[in-house]
């Protein structure tokens, strides 16, 4: 505390100006206003004044401060100054949170968890300034006490929660805080208000403290705001009470209140029948409290009446009372006396009494005077009578609605309440002067909740004393009740039974009653095991005897009175027990915790939870050990523990453990208790144990400024985290990494969301600059008026730790905007000009950034989408607004809203609105021309208007007939340029008969009238109408109709008088008319007229006419236009006449234009203006001869003149107007002084570009807002044929004009202080191709040409001008020998960067231009070289060389285009073309010309030289000297290479080789193709099988060996059959071989199969793949999968191997069916494999493939080749040529896959008849040699013909034996052979093609080789020797790519891919299953037979 004291002190001292401890202490007002507006509006507390302010907590608390009331920036000091902001401390809680030294800004809190209901946190503002120091004076401080709403709702009155029906209550709530915009909502179902609204600010006085129901309630809303209403229910229940409030923060409290009805019945009485006048009645009764909730009721007969009849209500009971002493005599008797419980606040006691007699009924309570009534006996009627009290309760009734019953009808009922009582008396009157008296008495529960005994359980406490200790031999039994009124105490009766063990017999009974309770009894009980007040109840106790250690059962039963009684048992134990510990345990976080992690730097603790059970004294000796240990199964070393000295509570249950003490590593932690009971020698003893892993402590990451932090846009500030630290150990770095968002939520994902980062220039999370612990944040950084969410992380190692800060950049002042209306001013828009504004924000500066938005709303404040690109010339994102004219001609609404929205970089806005009306134009009515077709000169037109109206009257009509002149002459900035000659204008709708000018021909004559309809505010609609004017007659006399026209101009325009306006507008259009004439006069052979004097005379005649308005301007401009169209037609002095007048009238123009200050119409005169000075121009460059200089110098005054105007129409920063004629263009600008560029870039791709650079400094007195207007011009030629230069411009001529507005308004021409400016070259530049190609070397790619110069050539400079971008090394040679010579200069050209001398000896100071490719030979190096020539003249040679790129001479590669610039500067029209004022500049190429013009040399400041006139630049070209290419002599002769011939010729030569043998192999298949018939088979045999055997086609997998083969079936065996098969090949590798086998009876299924070899053949060993067996009678199949290596073995010659059959729905081994299926997609599909294979099926023969291989290699050597002679930009080392040839080999293999595809395609699925299926048999030999008996095909038809034949003849002929074997045999095979045509056929599943697909194939096989061929030995001639060889080596990993990896890859991936899934026999290719199809499909037509 004492450090905090001394903090606040040092900052104090820090803040303050001055101070003096002798001075006495003034506490002035805080200088600062402090307010916390939340978002729902500021809140409030009573205790609130000035310095003391209320704030709602959120998470984020923001709290603005401003100056208080008569200080602050804006009140003036002593000395005149404003005085300095004072320094400010706050404290949150104490702790210092910020520092401010400002007059207004807001601070940012961050509060953390929201405080409990009633807490609160507050903030201190201590603040010192200069003007009160410490300690002469003090401010007061501020105090802001942030809190949460606190609510308390209660009940005024009634002060209990039981509540009568209707009865009155009044509730109340207090509030701490409230805001204007809160409202309370009060609801309560059932109640009356059921809803009420309380708003937060109609709070009341705070109630007297008695009416709050607790004390705590009374203090607390004693400072909170009080609200009271009063409600009342209709109906008895619970009601729930609710108080919510409307708003933010929602809070809702409930109350429940009980409402009851008002009586309760309590007892009814009855007297027998009594005599009137003799007996009289007297009761007293009596109303006592006995306890709180105890009240009894007593009635007693004074006159001892008796006959008493009653009945009590169900919560009374009856009894005599203990203590009721009984009546003093014996004439009273007790009627009743009972007692009742109720809830509620203390009773009184009440007495009264009741007398009735003679009909006299007097009632007595208390001290209230006695009520008398008269019953009046002897009335018949019935009535009620009703007494009301001040504090009784108001009843109304009727007699018709009484409740009781009236038996008779003299009875009377008489009501009677006193205080809490209420009495109903019936007195019933009969016959006899008899009566018979009730009554009946009820409760008023306003003040009491009744309840009975039965609801009240009997409150019975029983305990057993415990267990007997080692001294004594007995226990007792205790039990309690409450403690009871003396009255009551005599109904209490207690019965006690103790039972034998087993409860069979009564061992001890006993009674008591309440007299024999216990004083402190609890002492026989623990009292903290008594769940009661003990003073409350009382105690009874019971001694039992211990006879044995069991319980002994107990049965203790309790009766009140004769209405409630209970029974409780309870065991008595007895039994002896030992002191025990029940638990010793280490308090952990999770029980099965066995290592408790603690950090090194930190403290921690070690808590013991020790149970002991015992009920005698005891001592406890706790101790701690610790041991290291290596983890938790090793054993510690117990004799070397830890020293733990300095831990705290060693000898303790709690152990401290402080930080630091213990090293890294794990800890076992072992507690060992002994207790030892007290007079005893018994030791009990417990241990328990832990480890404890001490860790690294974690790092600390620190922020300087604490958590949330408040800087300003303007100052620099700065991320201090230098204070982080790694607590353990300052050893080693720490990694600084920063973040920064604008939104926290963003550190939870640490996703980067742009929308949401700090800084333009972040591409993550990450700062800008992430690492180091100090970030510098210079001013300006981050925009203003935002929260950034800074997150410091720190890294050692695996350990990380942050740190948040919230940075708040504080605002500024705010922003000022002057909005000023610029044009179109008036009080209603008019919508045919243009609107122009200026919303300049006044203290805003360029490092602000300010961002401005337009915006347009309607009359009803909805934004209106508005086109501001097109309706707009500035958009709607500048501080100028200029909205083009004819925008709102059609609005739809009445007024629109402006607005602007400002925003700068710091945060700050500001806006304004303006609201404009638009002055609607005349309603659109008809306009018609009459007629509509005439002839020129010779009919007269009328223009008709009616149906205009408008309220702005009058209407004014004018017509203008259109002209060319808008095509001709554009301005840009006019939306719709209507120039043309006037017809008519006035108020009349008719315009007087008039001759039209011929309409456009090529558009059938068609002439367009524009009627302009305006009212008196300026505002027009505007109609086209079209009319047809054709050319005049041939018998028209077009020189009188001149005549005439003219003679009447002349005469109009002579008129003064300002009324004749009318006459000199139709003088105009008379002169425009004879000028219209002239033109068309000119066009026409027939007629001729003097033009060039004629035409004078129109200039005259326009020269007469009076120029006072912008109409007649429209005339003179219109007639000089019309009139100079032809200007070669006219003489110098018309000319000269016509420029004259355009001076005069540019002049009126100007004046006309800034009075009316309207700019639409006044820009659409500069337009015929325009074209009238272009005609002048072209006329005097037309005519070089007749140039008159004065005239073009008053035709660029008068240009001057019209930019002037236009300027005039123009706002900064809107987009350029360009005027543009058919020869020159003016481009004007208007900008402010911080958007003109002062810097060029590095690169630039303008052409006629103009940059100025303005000078820059206070000295200039340039403000950022000043206003410079530039216009340039641009001329196709140039304007002054006069001067020199001109045949050598190579660019357009530019002009341009920079002019300063000053604040006053004038407008001064102003120079730059430097000018770039691009020319554009004309005509396209003229480029040398060189020719280009590799060196003699064959190294290098060079090329060259030749210059030839001498002293006096000046610098030279080319430019190389290619796609590529390589690198060029520039040699400069002397002379054209270069054979061994040596370069004088080397330069280093590359396509990125400028060219760089490559040695020492090279200078390029002479040089001003460099670029990439841009090559300069200084002027200083060329004259050395003719000056070591000692010639005049001398050549020099420049070679290029760079890397090898060409393989032969290229002429398109690379260009040179030469130059060498000067750029000419003309000062005004009147000076002469200057080559010193500008330079060429560094970015001049071939494109452009950069000059550069800097004129700081020549004046002393910016506004010290005015410039009158037009600068003018222009580009002139040197003579350059004739260049000689040198590539021929470069470039080397390559000789023809044969090496792609040869390579050509070698694979045909291989292919015819291959040819031969793949044709023989072809054939030998073709012929062998059968099924091979066994010679032992006999035609007795009844069975026939058909075995296929599949050989493997691994290494040697075939065999030489003889074959035997056993059928095994389900009927029986065969014998071991020798499968014969020579002379044809059989079991040769991948071979598939068929076999005919017969045996001597029916097998049946088969099952198995046997094979067994002998040793005969070369190779014994045979790999059977697998076998399939088929019954030919059946046509059923078995399949055997083999898979199996058999050989011979001499030991066991007899050895054998047995297959069985294959289940077909068990899958295949994976492995197994891969192979097979590898080995058939290899056999069927690799190109080049299958023509080597050992069989090849199906149609695609191996010549085919040979083929087909042969097209495949030639077309990948022809794409190889390809890629070898493209061209290649990229360049590439000589050691990486191989590399590149491979990669080029590996895409060109990719290439010729798709034609390889389709070719294989067309052979394979094309449609072909399959080869029959030969069967052959051998003829029958000797028995030895049976197996070489073979029968060819030929011979077995022939027996087989013999025997029908020999059938036929003589059926009984006898036979030898074996020619019917024989017969039998071949019979049989017969029968097969009809159905089995193809042995191995192409796969149903396989597609067909059509038949002549083979020719396409073989089409296409033949043009790919023939093509290929040519095209590889054509380009290869060409090649050099290593061009080939990396050729060859292209061409040779393309076919080894093809040839071992692409098909064998393939077939590897479908195979791997096809064991995915299970496999089956069915998906493995057999030889039988295509058959079947064959069979099925030959069998199916006998089947149908």
């Amino acid at each position: 505390m004492a450090a905090l004291l001394l903090l606040l002190l040092l900052q104090l001292l820090a803040c303050s100006r001055r101070g003096s401890a002798a001075s006495p202490v003034r506490l002035q007002p805080s200088p600062l206003r402090v307010s916390c507006p939340g978002p729902h509006g500021r809140v409030f507390q009573r205790q609130d004044n000035a310095h003391r302010v209320s704030c709602l907590w959120n998470s984020t608390v923001t709290l603005h401060y401003q100056p208080a009331p008569g200080v602050g920036p804006e009140v003036e000091g002593k000395e005149g100054q404003s005085p300095s902001p004072p320094c400010c401390l706050w404290y949150l809680n104490s702790a210092s949170a910020r520092n401010v030294s400002r007059w207004s800004g807001q601070v940012v809190l961050e509060m953390g968890q929201a405080p409990s209901p009633g807490a609160s946190s507050l903030l201190t503002v201590q603040c010192s300034s200069a003007s009160c120091a410490a300690p002469e004076c003090s401010h007061r401080n501020v105090s802001v006490e942030i809190s949460g709403q606190d609510m308390r709702l209660f009940v005024l009155w009634p002060q209990t929660h039981v509540i009568q029906v209707w009865q009155p209550v009044e509730l109340g709530f207090c509030a701490r805080l409230k805001s204007a915009g809160w409202q309370y909502r009060f609801s309560s179902r059932g109640g009356d208000p059921s809803t009420l609204l309380l708003p937060s600010s109609e709070h009341q006085d705070t109630p007297s403290p008695a009416v709050y129901p607790t004390v705590e309630l009374q203090q607390t809303c004693a400072t909170y705001y009080s609200y009271r209403w009063t409600v009342r229910y209709r109906h008895p229940g619970i009601h729930v009470a609710v108080v919510s409030i409307e708003q933010m923060p929602h809070i809702s409290l409930n109350l429940s209140l009980k409402v009851e009805p008002d009586l309760v019945h309590v007892l009814s009485i009855s007297s027998k029948l009594l005599s009137v006048p003799e007996q009289p009645l007297s009761l007293s009764w009596w109303l006592q409290p006995l306890t709180l909730s105890t009240l009894a009721y007593t009635l007693v007969d004074t006159q001892a009446v008796g006959g008493w009849l009653h009945s009590y209500s169900s919560f009374t009971l009856s009894s005599n009372f203990c203590a009721v002493s009984t009546p003093q005599s014996l004439d009273e008797t007790v009627v009743a006396s009972i007692y009742f419980h109720v809830d509620g606040k203390r009773f009184e006691e009440l007495r009264g009494e009741l007398h009735l007699h003679n009909g006299t009924l007097n009632l007595t309570a208390g001290n209230e005077t006695p009520i008398h009534v008269n019953l009046c006996p002897g009335k018949t009627n019935s009535s009620t009578y009703i007494f009301r009290y001040n504090q009784g309760t108001f009843y109304t009734s009727k007699d018709n609605n009484s409740t009781f019953s009236i038996d008779l009808p003299n009875t009377r009922t008489v009501f009677y309440q006193y205080k809490e009582l209420s009495y109903l008396f019936t007195i019933e009157f009969l016959a006899l002067q008899l009566y018979k008296f009730k009554m009946y008495l009820y409760m008023n529960q306003k003040r009491a909740l009744i309840r009975s005994l039965a609801e009240r359980d009997l409150d019975v406490y029983i305990f057993s004393s415990g267990r007997p200790s080692f001294l004594q031999n007995f226990s007792y039994l205790v039990w309690f009740i409450p403690a009871q009124y003396p009255m009551l105490q005599c109904e209490w009766t207690f019965y006690l039974q103790l039972f034998g063990p087993k409860k069979d017999h009564v061992v001890q009974s006993s009674m008591y009653t309440y007299n024999d309770h216990v004083k402190n009894a609890m002492r026989f009980v623990r009292r903290s095991a008594l769940p009661f007040d003990p003073e409350k109840y009382t105690g009874f106790v019971a001694k039992v005897n211990c006879t044995s250690s069991e319980p002994t059962p107990a049965r203790l039963s309790i009766r009140v009175n004769n209405y409630t009684a209970k029974t409780i048992e309870a065991p008595v134990v007895c039994e002896k027990k030992e002191c025990k510990i029940i638990r010793c345990w280490i308090q952990r976080p999770d029980h099965t915790s066995m290592i408790l992690y603690q950090k090194r730097a930190s403290s921690f603790y070690l808590f013991v939870r020790l149970n002991v059970d015992c009920h005698i004294g005891i001592s406890i000796k706790p101790l701690w050990q610790v041991y290291p240990a290596k983890d938790t199964k090793t054993e510690p070393d117990w004799s070397k523990p830890v020293n733990t000295s300095a831990m705290f509570g060693i000898k303790m249950i709690h152990l401290t453990v402080p930080s630091n003490y213990l090293d890294y590593g794990l800890y076992l932690f072992y507690f060992t208790v002994e207790v030892m009971p007290i007079r005893t020698s018994i030791v009990l003893k417990a241990y328990d144990m832990i480890y404890v892993q001490i860790e690294r402590a974690d790092l600390l990451a620190n922020i300087s400024g604490g958590s949330v932090r408040t800087v300003g846009f303007s100052e620099s500030w700065t991320l201090d985290g230098s204070e982080s630290s790694d607590p353990d150990s300052q050893e080693g770095p720490l990694i600084f990494t920063w973040y920064c968002t604008r939104d926290a939520a963003d550190y939870q994902t640490m996703k980067f969301n742009p929308k949401t980062r700090c800084h333009p220039f972040q591409k993550d999370l990450r700062w800008i600059t992430p690492s180091g612990p100090i970030q510098n944040i210079p001013p300006e950084t981050l925009p203003g008026n935002t929260l950034y969410y800074f997150r410091l992380m720190i890294q050692k190692g695996r350990r990380k730790a942050y740190a948040n800060q919230v940075v708040e950049v504080d605002p500024g002042p705010p922003l000022v905007l002057d909005v000023k209306c610029i044009e179109n001013c008036g009080s209603s828009l008019i919508p045919t000009e243009r609107f122009a504004l200026s919303g300049k924000c006044s203290n805003c500066k360029p490092s602000n950034k300010p961002l401005y938005y337009w915006s347009l709303f309607s009359d009803t404040s909805k934004e209106i989408n508005f086109d501001w690109a097109s309706k707009t010339s500035t958009g709607r994102t500048g501080a100028y607004l200029s909205i083009h004219a004819m925008t709102f001609t059609k609005p739809a609404y009445p007024h629109y809203i402006l607005h602007l929205s400002v925003t700068t970089w710091d945060g700050r806005t500001a806006s304004y609105r303006k609201t404009f009306s638009v002055n609607s134009p005349p309603r659109a009515g008809r306009c018609n021309v009459s007629p509509r077709h005439g002839i020129a000169f010779l009919t007269k037109f009328v223009v008709k208007c009616r149906g205009f109206h408008d309220s702005h009257l009058p209407l004014t009509y004018k017509v203008i007939v259109a002209s060319n002149i808008p095509q001709t002459t554009t301005v840009t900035s006019v939306v719709e340029n209507t120039f043309g000659i006037i017809l008519y204008f006035g108020s009349e709708p008719e315009t007087p008969p008039s001759f039209l000018p011929v309409g456009v021909r090529p558009r059938r004559y068609t002439l367009t009238l524009y009627v302009q309809v305006r009212n008196s505010i300026g505002a027009f609609t505007q109609a086209s109408l079209r009319v047809y004017v054709k050319n005049p007659l041939k018998t028209q006399s077009l020189s009188a109709v001149f005549d005439q026209l003219l003679a009447s101009a002349s005469d109009l325009s002579m008129k003064k008088s300002a009324q004749q306006t009318g006459d000199r507008l139709r003088a105009g259009y008379l002169a425009y008319l004879a000028a219209v004439l002239l033109n068309y006069v000119k066009d026409t052979q027939t007629v001729e007229l003097p033009q060039a004097r004629l035409r004078e005379t129109v200039v005259k005649t326009a020269l007469n006419i009076s120029v006072n308005s912008i109409m007649e301007v429209n005339q003179v401009a219109a007639v000089l236009s019309e009139v100079t169209e032809a200007v070669e037609r006219m003489n110098v002095r018309s000319q000269d006449l016509a420029i004259g007048k355009l001076t005069e009238v540019t002049g009126v123009l100007k004046t006309q234009r800034s009075q009316i200050h309207w700019s639409e119409e006044a820009e659409i005169q500069t337009s015929g203006i325009l074209r009238c000075l272009s005609n002048v121009l072209r006329a005097d460059l037309l005519s070089l001869k007749n140039v008159s200089e004065d005239g073009i110098k008053h035709v660029f005054s008068i240009m001057e003149g019209v930019t002037d105007i236009v300027f005039w129409g123009k706002v900064p920063e809107e987009i350029e107007t360009l005027i543009e004629t058919g020869h020159w263009n003016i481009t004007l600008k208007k900008n402010e002084a911080w958007n003109i560029s002062n810097h060029l870039p590095d690169t630039y791709t303008c052409h006629n570009c103009f940059y100025p650079t303005l000078k820059k400094g206070d000295a200039s007195g340039v403000t950022a807002d000043t206003v410079f207007s530039t216009a340039i011009f641009e001329f196709d030629e140039s304007p002054f044929p006069w001067l020199g230069y001109t045949s050598d411009m190579i660019s357009m001529v530019m002009g341009f004009k920079i002019a300063e507005t000053r604040a006053n308004g004038d407008v001064v021409p102003i120079t730059p202080e430097r000018t770039d400016i691009y020319l554009a070259r004309k005509g396209g530049a003229g480029i040398l191709n060189l020719v280009m190609g590799p060196d003699r070397t064959q190294t290098i790619t060079t090329g060259g040409f030749q210059l030839e110069v001498n002293k006096t050539t000046p610098s030279i400079y080319f430019q190389i001008m290619t796609k590529l971008k390589a690198t060029f090394k520039v040699l400069i040679f002397p002379g054209t020998n270069l054979t061994n010579a040596q370069p004088v200069a080397s330069l280093v050209a590359s396509h990125d960067k400028p060219t760089v001398a490559s040695g020492n000896d090279t200078s390029t100071a002479d040089c001003s231009s460099s670029g990439p490719y841009i090559v300069c030979l200084p002027q200083s190096l060329l004259t050395t070289i003719v000056q070591a020539s000692g010639e005049d003249t001398h050549n020099v040679s420049i070679v290029l060389e760079t890397r090898y790129i060409l393989r032969y001479p290229n002429r398109k590669l690379v260009g040179i285009y030469i130059f060498n610039d000067y750029c000419l500067f003309l000062d005004g029209v009147g000076s002469q073309w200057s080559k010193d004022t500008c330079k060429v500049g560094s970015l001049t190429n071939s494109q452009k010309v950069h000059c550069v013009c800097d004129s700081r040399r020549n004046r002393r400041s910016l506004a010290a030289l005015p410039a009158p006139n037009i600068k003018f630049l222009a580009a002139k070209v040197v003579v350059l000297p004739n260049t000689v290419d040198l590539g021929r002599n470069l470039i080397a002769d390559l000789p023809k290479n044969p090496l792609t011939l040869i390579t050509v010729l070698c694979i045909f030569a291989v292919y015819l080789l291959l040819c031969c043998w793949a044709i023989r192999r072809d054939r030998i298949e073709k012929e062998i193709k059968y099924i091979i018939v066994l010679p032992d088979n006999k035609a007795s045999d009844k069975g026939s099988f058909l075995v296929t055997l599949y050989t493997g086609s691994c290494w040697n997998a075939g065999t030489k060996s003889e074959v035997f083969l056993q059928l095994i079936g389900q009927s029986g065996r065969s014998t071991f059959r020798c499968l014969w098969h020579q002379p044809s090949p059989a079991f040769q590798r991948g071979s598939v071989d068929c076999f005919l086998v017969t045996t001597k009876k029916d097998l049946g299924d088969i099952r198995s199969f046997r094979v067994r070899l002998n040793n005969e053949g070369k190779s014994p060993t045979w790999f059977l793949s697998r076998a399939e067996v088929e019954d030919v009678s059946t046509r059923k199949a078995w399949f055997f999968l083999c898979r199996k290596w058999l050989f011979f073995d001499e030991n066991k010659p007899s050895q054998n191997w047995k297959f069985s059959v294959t289940d077909p729905q068990a899958p295949l081994p994976k492995f197994d069916y891969f192979l097979i299926n590898f080995n058939r997609r290899l056999t069927e599909y690799h190109l080049w494999l299958s023509i080597f294979a050992p069989v090849v099926t199906g149609a695609f023969t191996r010549f085919q493939r040979l083929s087909t291989f042969l097209a495949v290699i030639l077309f990948t050597l022809l794409v190889n080749i390809m890629f070898f002679n493209a061209e290649k930009s990229d360049e590439t080392p000589i050691y990486l040529r191989y590399l590149r040839s491979i990669a080029v080999g590996i895409e060109c293999a990719l290439l010729t896959l798709p034609v390889e595809m389709l070719i294989i395609a067309l052979f394979k699925y094309s449609q072909k008849d399959p080869p029959p299926v030969v069967t052959k048999m051998y003829p029958k030999v000797d028995s030895r040699y049976w197996s070489n008996c073979i029968i060819s095909e030929e011979d077995a038809n022939v027996i087989d013909t013999e025997e029908q034949t020999l059938t036929k003849e003589d059926k009984r002929s006898k036979k030898p034996s074996s020619s019917f074997a024989e017969w039998g045999i071949f019979s049989k095979f017969r029968r097969l052979s009809t159905t089995v045509r193809q042995l191995r056929k192409i796969s149903d599943t396989e597609p067909l093609l059509c038949w002549w697909c083979v020719s396409v194939a073989w089409g296409l096989v033949l043009s790919i080789t023939v093509l290929s061929s040519f095209f590889i030995v054509l380009y290869g001639l060409s090649y050099g020797y290593q061009t080939s060889r990396e050729w060859l080596i292209a061409s040779g990993t393309s076919i080894i790519e093809n040839v071992f990896f692409h098909s064998i890859l393939k077939s590897l991936l479908l195979s791997a891919v096809s064991t995915i899934r299970p496999k089956y026999l069915e998906d493995i290719r057999w030889v039988t299953r295509e058959k079947n199809v064959e069979i099925n499909s030959a069998e199916e037509p006998e089947k149908g037979t």
